[in-house]
């Protein structure tokens, strides 16, 4: 899965959440609408049935009605005097039917709504009703309810975009780290893989030469080489997490030097660099041994990456201040002590040499520092060479 995927996957979220939302809102809003309107509509068909009740002559009905009456015997209709012709036409035929409740128009769009009751004293009566403030005040819930179903849409868009961003960034959380441990792998195997291709090519010459037993030493060598390898690739497969804390076992920091100058010697000497070793005895720390032989492995990586023909690496183990310090010194092209921690960070890149110096190898570097409770120290001068210490408590 890519960031366009994710992305894709984050959209496609927030439209269902927010379709989701939109339904029940407009199944809340419809309920709402009809529940209302009924309400609105028993009230006036109370309103109408009391006014029948209540009425003694047509001439004084509520606002907005209108009352007639057929006397008892006669076919005399009398009407409100401010009824329209229309309304007496339809309170006329109103009176002329079974006691009922109706909605009808009176002309030009005028909707009414026409209640009847026989009394028992053999009269009849008749209420119209104006529908339209019902119908005013039923289209103003309804706009009200549609811009409240609006706004809780926007509402439910934005919080269904949090919600997707919230529920999709572990994925993508997941996506980084593992496109981070990729590079990380790439670049720990990288320097091994380099060694031992320079090995195997130097053994290969040499052999062509030279008696089986005359190369004891460096196939040994080599499968030292193929053995830290493997651990390289067991530590990468075990501590996936950069930041995973590192085992709790003593470590011989100057035995892991020497290791791996024996390593890089060959390597070294291809490129025409001296490499030194320069050790005053056990420098105990507590750790990851492979973690810190790869710290180790790419500082020197990147020293000799930096140095032309001719040139020196020195690595010195020595105790400083109760702490242990593995310097990595070189004469090569330098660096600027102001650009410091800006070649920590990751994929920071450099315009002089050929090795990783101001590449990922020394943000792995500071991360093995800071999982083992140390520091990643820079020094030089443009020109004048680098030293990378990397500093450890004691044990």
């Amino acid at each position: 899965m890519d960031e366009a995927q994710l992305n894709h996957a984050r959209r496609r979220s927030v439209a269902q959440t927010a379709a989701a939302i939109g339904v029940i809102l407009l199944l809340v809003g419809a309920l709402m609408f009809v529940l209302s309107s009924r309400q609105e509509s028993r009230a006036l068909d109370a309103e109408l049935g009391q006014v029948l009740t209540m009425a003694e002559d047509v001439d004084d009905p509520p606002p907005g009605q209108v009352l007639a009456r057929r006397a008892t015997g006669t076919d005399a209709v009398e009407v409100t005097s401010s009824a329209s012709p229309e309304l007496v036409g339809v309170l006329k035929d109103a009176l002329r039917r079974q006691p009922t409740r109706y909605d009808t128009d009176a002309g030009d769009d005028h909707p009414v709504r026409v209640q009847i009751e026989h009394r028992v004293d053999g009269s009849r009566w008749a209420v119209a009703a104006d529908l339209a403030p019902l119908r005013q005040r039923q289209e103003q819930l309804g706009i009200a309810l549609l811009v409240a179903e609006l706004a809780g849409l926007a509402g439910a868009l934005a919080a269904a975009a949090l919600l997707a961003r919230r529920a999709v960034a572990p994925l993508a959380t997941a996506l980084t780290l593992q496109r981070r441990f990729v590079a990380d792998a790439s670049h720990e195997l990288r320097t091994p893989l380099t060694v031992l291709h320079t090995r195997a090519q130097l053994l290969l010459r040499r052999a062509r030469t030279q008696p089986a037993e005359q190369l004891t030493d460096q196939l040994e060598q080599l499968v030292a080489d193929t053995r830290a390898l493997g651990e390289v690739v067991e530590d990468l497969l075990v501590a996936a997490a950069e930041h995973q804390p590192p085992p709790e076992t003593v470590v011989d920091l100057a035995e892991v030097a020497r290791e791996v100058v024996a390593s890089m010697s060959v390597y070294a000497r291809e490129r025409e660099v001296e490499l030194r070793l320069e050790v005053t005895g056990a420098a105990v720390v507590r750790g990851a041994r492979t973690a810190l032989r790869r710290a180790l492995t790419a500082l020197v990586d990147n020293a000799v990456g930096h140095v032309a023909v001719g040139g020196h690496v020195t690595v010195t183990v020595r105790h400083r201040d109760g702490r242990i310090a593995a310097d990595v010194t070189d004469d090569g092209v330098g660096l600027d002590p102001a650009e410091a921690d800006r070649l920590l960070g990751r994929f920071a890149h450099g315009s002089n040499g050929t090795g990783r110096r101001f590449g990922l190898g020394l943000a792995l570097v500071q991360q093995v520092a800071q999982a083992h409770k140390g520091s990643l120290q820079v020094g030089g001068a443009p020109g004048r060479g680098a030293t990378f210490t990397l500093l450890l408590p004691a044990y």
